[in-house]
This record gives C-alpha cells, sequence and structure tokens, in this order.
C-alpha cells in the first residue's frame, strides 16, 4: 500500500504503447503463459504490431494508472458487435482483458479505479455486456463491481 503516492489515471494513447506493452509482458510471465525469452520477443513483437493499429483507431482501449509518469496498472477492452439477442438488442459488447498491477503497487484500489474507466467508456459506446476471464486473484474484484459468473468458455484453435 501507498498512500502518500499519486496515481493519476488516463486512456492510453499511443504514446503509452512501449509502457502498456512492457505491463502485459509482465503480466502474462507471472501467469506463467510466457516460458522462453523467444516467447516474450514474440509477443513483445506482436502486440507492438496490434497496438500500433488498434490504439489509434479504438479497437483496443486501454486505461493506464501512472505514479511519477511510470505505468503500473494498465487494462485492456475490445468492443465488438455481434448478432443482438434478447439481453442485448443492439448486440454491442466489450471483453476487458490484460487487467494488471504491478505487485508493488497492489492494494492501492488501482485495479478497480481502472475497471470503472472501462465501464464508463462502454456506456458511451452503448455496450449491453462486458465479460472477462477473471484470474483468481481477480476475482473477489469483479464480484464486487457486480460480475457474475455465466458458464465456462470453449475455444476451437484454427
Amino acid at each position: 500500500m501507498h498512500p502518500s503516492i499519486e496515481f493519476t489515471i488516463t486512456k492510453a494513447t499511443i504514446e503509452d504503447m512501449e509502457q502498456i506493452i512492457s505491463l502485459r509482458l509482465a503480466l502474462l510471465t507471472e501467469l506463467d503463459e510466457i516460458k522462453s525469452s523467444e516467447e516474450k520477443y514474440l509477443m513483445e513483437k506482436s502486440t507492438r504490431e496490434y497496438l500500433q493499429k488498434a490504439l489509434s483507431n479504438n479497437e483496443f482501449i486501454s486505461y493506464v494508472a501512472k505514479t511519477d509518469g511510470k505505468a503500473v496498472s494498465i487494462s485492456g477492452m475490445v468492443l465488438f458487435n455481434r448478432p443482438p439477442y434478447l439481453e442485448n438488442l443492439k448486440g454491442i459488447e466489450a471483453y476487458i482483458l490484460n487487467m494488471y498491477t504491478l505487485p508493488e503497487y497492489r492494494g492501492n484500489g488501482l485495479a478497480r479505479r481502472i475497471l470503472e474507466h472501462c465501464i464508463k467508456e462502454s456506456e458511451k459506446y452503448n455496450v449491453k455486456r462486458i465479460w472477462l476471464h477473471s484470474s483468481k486473484s481477480g476475482k473477489h474484484l469483479y464480484d464486487k463491481m457486480g460480475f457474475t459468473e455465466k458458464g465456462s468458455e470453449m475455444e476451437l484453435f484454427l
């Protein structure tokens, strides 16, 4: 906990790209999804290519918490349209991913504040459903913010 440290939270721009990449790589490393320097290089290169386009056109929306210009917490959000269904007649959804705070800055409410920004941003786009996959450590926050569990995901890689 850092009660005397001031944090600012802003919507990320292309100028924040390198810090977003750094925190995303830290998250993936902590989750043991990156296991070698080659995998780290591939993820860094691919993420940079993706963000160069996606940050500029709001295809990927991110909020960044900083202290003294250093990014210490991030979020990611992707908006998409799907065919309408009864609970969401416009079909606009948001998927939240890459919620991460550096370990030494956890306990300051940064994830909650960033998540609140993502929810407000979703409202601007008339999003009716926000969904995510939660780590065990994030589940408590999402429960407190009103997220509910719904089934389990399945996937097919082509």
